[in-house]
């Protein structure tokens, strides 16, 4: 302690450090910790967050779902429900539950009861802040593993009686729709001549669901009848890369755009980093960054996007997606430059369509990326694109681009180096000044090199006459020592063909994110030679109960001119209030500030009030809400559920098919998880909102004594918005009938028949040879079994008297599902052998046919 004083009385320790070492020595542990986590022995995640209260641990449900890929869970007015694994079981968490803590939009449960609920084992390291588990339930991965299996939507399960129904990529099926209409009161701002309040409605619909293949979304503005962006989306087609087709517009031209690229939900604008991503159609999105909400945005057409400050280079972001009906889910995004690199044999495409209403023509960007080796990687890129080249003269511009990727290691030190080039295919172009194509080309190269906390970035560039720039240098130094703060220096100069000065800039950046337990702080400043200096300081504070705070302050011209914000939202997001309120204030406009208020009840009612700097007010109230088009009136219980439609068939040949001479069965009760329909006369029932990812055993009950579902389990899987049919085969019970013939020839009296019949010893056994029944004819050499199904058994007669004498005989027989005959057989017996005979019909009545006969002599 003596020691720890001293150190903290020179300097050598800051206040939180010090704090740190006493709690230490103390024995006082920190309320709210980061550790490691690993889930059937992978490691999952370095920021798995523990709350260590009472002497007790308490940890996060949602964030361990989220971790291992896990979504069948759902959150509704503050109350958790997940349904686990394939025994279906469910789970209910609620803030009165004395083991619960709900905080940070995640239910955190005491250890000794999260292992009871999820878990097989658990081992906390407190030293080393890791937490190890091993599930009481099946993850979405092995699920998977399990769907690996799955053929055409139904499989035999390596012969083991089990039917697997799943989901199909459908032509078209009924989705989800959107309906947010809006009432509006408005008033314009202080410098309008008419500030009377004024009555108005928006009215937005947007819809989404399973489309040739695909999945469709659409938009359409009732209130100024104009159709939205439409979109066809095909996800994970090829190796992680999507197929998106658009059109795009609104009130005018509207344009055709496709799109094939790998998932990476970021996009480079300039120097700024933007996310986007494609989420279910009325989902809200909070964007966060070291665990720490930064924004929060609604879904606009199925996409949202956050084009943010914080939003940097070589930085791990997650988007925390809450669907309508509850579910929440993560999307982890990873901004690492990365060069495009590939791995050996991997390719990358990134290919686009798009028309240009402007030029009445159409542009195209192709670019692949192929790893040679896992150090080297060849990139392809060809653009046609229109351009005005003057004189109202619009051509098309092609050109080519090359690039060599190489990354390696120089003492430890990791480095890539890229060098391309670019130039123009169609050279006969020549614009309005009289500059050739020909001349349109260039070549630039990269050198990165990463050397401890330092990282050093040259670029260079030349290019052809035909652009006003000869050359481009840019130079940067990033020391990034502890990841909390990051100095940036960069010295760009540019060279011109034209008659017109070099151009220098030089620019120092400072970049600090550091966090204290619920208060994360955000600073940025920038200092430019040619441009005025920038300050930037946001700061986000979650120690509140029930919401999260943010201000954001920006200083432009110098710090001459102050922009500030003030948002509070409610930290649980899944509660049936979800709320926002902003104020803000700007230099510019003085005194005047602005203010907005928002509020969600239960994905049923939306309203708002906003005030802005100039004072115009407005006010809107309506419905907000997100049903499921096949059933309006269920409450939507997930957005990521398949309908099931159950059709329960007479299988008369027993092939699990149903084929097109097949009846129906009617009045069967089918029963997924805790919803029990009962098939109508046309033997069809449908579920609705049967959750996705997990698997289901469906269990019918036949009410009629005749029929069967038999020893065959059956399943239910759905994987994406849309209509499983499942056809339920129901066995017709069927009955062997047969009658022993006694030869006249042998002359045997009615006590010896008996005494025969008596040492006549049937079995039916299946088609792997297991015993159904045996038995001993009736004293009239009559025999029956029942119980049996329309398929292939071996029916095999044996003689088991003393004599020992007779042969026994042995043939596979097919059974069938007849309304107006029998499985009837006839074993006949004679002095020299045992024959089978089956029962036949045909145009001229009953005929016998002999389909075994044992020719050995039996001496009877």
């Amino acid at each position: 302690m003596d020691e720890l004083k001293e150190l903290k009385s020179l300097n050598m320790i800051t206040d939180e450090e010090y704090q740190i070492f006493l709690n230490e020595l103390e024995g006082v542990q920190e309320r709210e910790n980061f550790f490691n986590l690993k889930v059937n022995g992978a490691k999952v995640s370095d920021v798995y967050p523990v709350i260590v209260q009472d002497n007790k641990t308490y940890l996060p449900v949602v964030n361990l779902f989220n971790a291992i890929g896990f979504k069948d869970y759902a959150i509704q007015s503050e109350i958790l429900k997940a349904t686990l694994g394939t025994d279906v079981r469910e789970i209910i968490l609620k803030p009165s539950d004395p083991y619960v803590i709900v905080e940070q939009s995640d239910f955190f449960v005491e250890s000794e009861k999260f292992k009871e609920l999820l878990l097989r084992e658990l081992y906390l390291d407190q030293e080393n802040s890791s937490v190890s588990m091993r599930l009481s339930f099946e993850t979405s991965a092995e699920i998977e593993a399990y769907l690996a299996n799955v053929k055409d939507g139904l499989i035999d399960a390596e012969n083991a009686g089990e039917l697997m129904f799943t989901s199909e990529r459908t032509l078209f099926d009924v989705g989800y729709m959107r309906f947010d209409f809006q009432g509006v009161l408005s008033k314009a701002g202080k410098d309008s001549e008419d500030r009377k309040m004024e009555t108005d409605w928006t009215g937005n619909l947007e819809y989404q669901g399973p489309l040739l293949y695909g999945e469709f979304t659409a938009a359409y503005d009732v209130r100024n009848n104009e159709l939205g962006n439409i979109s066809l989306y095909y996800p994970d087609v090829y190796k992680n890369h999507s197929l998106k087709l658009e059109n795009n517009g609104s009130g005018g031209a509207r344009e055709w755009a496709a799109s094939f690229r790998k998932e990476r939900g970021y996009y480079i604008k300039g120097k700024n980093y933007v996310i986007q991503e494609t989420v279910p159609i009325g989902s809200r999105v909070e964007l966060l960054y070291l665990g720490f909400p930064i924004e929060v945005k609604d879904a606009v057409d199925g996409t949202v996007e956050f084009d943010n400050s914080e939003i940097q280079e070589n930085r791990r972001y997650t988007l925390r997606v809450y669907q309508p009906d509850g579910r929440i889910y993560t999307i982890d995004i990873d901004t690492a430059a990365n060069y495009f690199q590939q791995n050996r044999g991997e390719t990358e495409y990134d290919i686009s369509f798009r028309e240009m209403d402007q030029y009445d023509r159409y542009s195209i960007n192709a670019n692949l990326y192929h790893g040679i080796t896992q150090n080297l990687t060849l990139g392809l890129g060809y653009v046609h694109e229109p351009e005005d080249v003057g004189d109202n003269r619009i051509e098309y511009l092609e050109h080519v681009r090359g690039e060599v990727v190489y990354s390696n290691y120089i003492y430890r030190f990791p480095y890539t180096l890229v060098l391309g080039t670019e130039r123009a295919l169609n050279t006969s172009v020549v614009n309005d000044e009289g500059v050739s194509n020909k001349d349109r080309y260039s070549y630039d190269g990269t050198f990165q090199i990463d050397i401890k906390d330092f990282r050093f970035i040259v670029d260079r560039a030349h290019y052809g006459k035909y652009f006003d720039e000869k050359s481009d240098e840019n130079y940067s130094i990033t020391y990034n020592p502890t990841g909390i703060f990051q100095i940036n220096y960069e010295w760009s100069k540019t060279k011109y063909n034209i008659d017109q000065d070099d151009d220098n800039d030089e620019s120092v950046g400072l970049n600090i994110s550091k966090g204290w337990k619920d208060f994360l702080l955000s600073l940025d400043y920038n200092k430019s030679l040619n441009q005025e200096d920038s300050y930037e300081v946001n700061m986000y504070y979650n120690g509140f109960k029930k919401y999260n705070v943010q201000l954001t302050n920006y200083w432009l011209e110098d710090g001459k001119d102050l922009e500030t914000t003030l948002k509070l939202t409610n930290k649980n997001i899944f509660s049936i209030f979800d709320y926002s309120l902003e104020f803000g204030y700007s230099d510019s406009y003085k005194e005047k500030f602005t203010f907005r208020f928002t509020l969600d009840y239960d994905n049923w009612f939306r309203s708002e009030v906003n005030f802005d700097e100039s004072g115009a007010q407005r006010y809107s109230a309506g419905i907000n809400r997100v049903v499921d088009l096949k059933n309006i009136r269920k409450p939507l219980e997930s957005m990521d559920s398949t309908r099931v439609k159950v059709v329960t068939f007479l299988d008369k040949n027993d092939n699990g098919v149903m084929d097109a001479d097949e009846e129906r069965v009617d009045y069967v009760a089918v029963k997924i998880g805790d919803q029990e329909i009962d098939t109508d006369e046309n033997g069809e029932a449908m579920f609705f909102g049967v959750p996705n990812k997990i698997v289901y055993d469906m269990k019918p009950t036949i009410r009629k004594p005749s029929y069967t579902i038999g020893d065959t389990k059956i399943k239910i899987l759905g994987q994406q918005v849309g209509t499983v049919t499942a056809h339920i085969p129901i066995k017709p019970m069927v009955t062997i009938v047969g009658e022993i013939q006694v030869d006249k020839s042998l002359n045997l009296k009615d006590k010896e028949k008996e005494g025969l019949f008596e040492n006549i010893l049937i079995k039916v056994l299946d088609e792997k040879g297991k015993l159904i029944e045996y038995l001993n004819p009736e004293s009239d050499g009559t025999f029956e079994v029942s119980g049996l199904y329309a398929r292939k058994y071996m029916l095999q007669v044996e003689y088991i008297g003393v004599d020992n004498k007779a042969k026994k005989i042995a043939e596979n027989v097919v059974l069938g599902y007849y309304d107006d005959r029998e499985n009837r057989f006839i074993i006949h017996l004679d002095r020299d052998r045992l024959t089978l005979k089956q029962i036949f019909l045909s145009e001229g009545g009953k005929y016998e046919k002999v389909i075994s006969s044992n020719t050995s002599p039996s001496k009877l």
